[in-house]
């Protein structure tokens, strides 16, 4: 077997269980949890098998002396990968992914009726079989470090604790001066807006985007994700509240950011493991760049706002243009991580970084979790969640044993911010949004980071774009500088 074949052949089942999956999560009937759990199970064993089979090492290892340079560099990071499963036993392997499959819909469930009991067993179960299939790599990384750099290569628990040291220096005390100082939250954000209208603004919102039925799609989920099939299949889900529409808006905006990077890969890489490769931490800037540096200025509205206004004219309709983009970014430490605004958002995540802590570092098992987890809240954004579906079950992440997932989404709006400084040195960013000319800024991201794929390290791309290697004051003086602008404080 060589490498040609492998790779066929491996990409076959990943797309079979991408699509399986993405079914399972959108419009597959529940009472076909069991069985369709129980094949894509199997067929996780049958990709581990060839995987880590004898002849798929040789021909990875032959195929890095390709000289096709995206034949190599696959190869290597196959091989990488590779090299992180090849000594868990078959079985230990399958009943794992068939516990993921299993898992999410229990926490499904346990969300909707607030019952932390019912998932606990399988986040505990989740918790220890993640631990022991981590503890089978030959690198001796501790379990937490070996599961960060699953997520972004390199990421380790120091470089986190330094960055959420600096945020803790600088953006923490500025939270409450913003909330002190800002008008009361606008009462349109909390409007009736019926589902149907809510999907006409999704329809408003992506075609502005340029996100297109061609390449892209609109699903419905429990919790808003994109799922990446090829470069050119690459779908979106979000969910609707009727009592918070604009929740949506920014799900879909965040979702598009993910999946236009997957789109705009150099076609050449298609079907190649770098086409998709990318750390999370780079996939997290893409989408929360999109999110809120474009997503909530005024220049992106600017065109957009009476487009809007026409929707829901009993809403909006005297809603002034200036009203509504504060009423989007107004500061309040809320429960819901996805739907915080920007100062609160890293502090969601520090509560997650820390809770992974205790299970990876302090060897804390899932009973009590959601007690601590509340107690973060607490600590951190200074309030209770009023029940588990607002506490440690609001997220989707550790039904799947994501475990290490959550630092990528601060760290990657940090980078976000860098690219946007290093792209206002090249396009008049303001006026482009004002002008409705979005293609000019996919342009750009295209030309300096989608391109690439996976085929440069997340640091050395940083450094590659943006001329300096990472600097989170970047971050800093965005979060500072939007803010003390947008509420009338003076700032350095």
């Amino acid at each position: 077997m060589n490498f040609s074949e492998l790779n066929n052949k491996l990409n076959a089942y990943s797309l079979a269980l991408t699509t399986m999956s993405f079914d399972a999560q959108t419009i597959a009937p529940k009472m076909g949890d069991a069985y369709r759990n129980s094949v894509m199970s199997f067929l996780s064993g049958e990709y581990f098998s060839l995987f880590t089979s004898h002849e798929a090492y040789v021909a990875l290892t032959d195929a890095l002396l390709n000289e096709d340079p995206i034949i190599a560099k696959s190869a290597e990071q196959m091989l990488e990968s590779l090299n992180k499963i090849k000594d868990i036993p078959y079985d230990e392997y399958v009943a794992f992914e068939n516990l993921k499959l299993a898992s999410h819909n229990v926490w499904a469930d346990s969300r909707k009726n607030k019952d932390y009991s019912t998932f606990v067993e399988n986040l505990n179960e989740l918790i220890t079989s993640h631990r022991n299939v981590v503890s089978y790599r030959p690198n001796g990384a501790s379990i937490y470090d070996a599961s960060l750099d699953d997520y972004e290569k390199g990421l380790t628990i120091n470089i986190v604790d330094n960055f959420f040291t600096t945020i803790n220096d600088k953006i923490v005390p500025f939270i409450d001066t913003v909330i002190e100082h800002q008008a009361p939250r606008p009462a349109f954000m909390n409007a009736f807006v019926s589902i149907s209208k809510q999907r006409e603004i999704s329809e408003l919102v992506m075609t502005h985007l340029g996100y297109s039925v061609d390449f892209g799609l609109l699903g419905e989920a429990e919790h808003p994700f994109s799922s990446t099939f090829s470069i050119n299949d690459t779908r979106i889900t979000t969910t609707y509240h009727e009592n918070d529409f604009t929740q949506s808006i920014f799900s879909i905006i965040h979702e598009i950011g993910h999946s236009m990077y997957n789109h705009q890969v150099n076609p050449e890489f298609e079907g190649y493991a770098i086409a998709d490769s990318m750390s999370m931490s780079l996939h997290e800037s893409q989408s929360r760049f999109l999110e809120n540096m474009i997503g909530r200025s005024v220049a992106f509205w600017t065109p957009l706002y009476p487009k809007l206004q026409a929707i829901i004219p009993d809403v909006l309709g005297s809603v002034s243009l200036d009203e509504f983009i504060r009423g989007i970014n107004f500061v309040e430490r809320g429960a819901i991580r996805i739907e915080a605004d920007e100062l609160t958002y890293p502090l969601h995540i520090l509560v997650r970084y820390n809770i992974e802590k205790m299970m990876f570092v302090e060897a804390h098992d899932a009973h009590g979790l959601d007690q601590k987890f509340a107690d973060e809240m607490t600590r951190i954004l200074k309030l209770t969640p009023a029940s588990v579906s607002e506490g440690i079950l609001q997220d989707i992440h550790w039904s799947d044993a994501s475990f290490g997932y959550f630092p990528t989404y601060a760290l990657g709006t940090a980078y976000a911010a860098q690219f946007m400084a290093a792209m206002e040195k090249n396009l008049d960013v303001d006026q482009t949004l004002r002008d409705g000319n979005l293609s000019l800024i996919f342009d750009w991201l295209r030309q300096n980071i989608h391109q690439f794929g996976g085929s440069i390290e997340t640091q050395d791309l940083i450094l590659k774009v943006c001329g300096e290697a990472f600097d989170p004051n970047y971050y800093v003086n965005y979060l500072i500088t939007k803010y003390s602008t947008l509420v009338g404080i003076p700032f350095e």
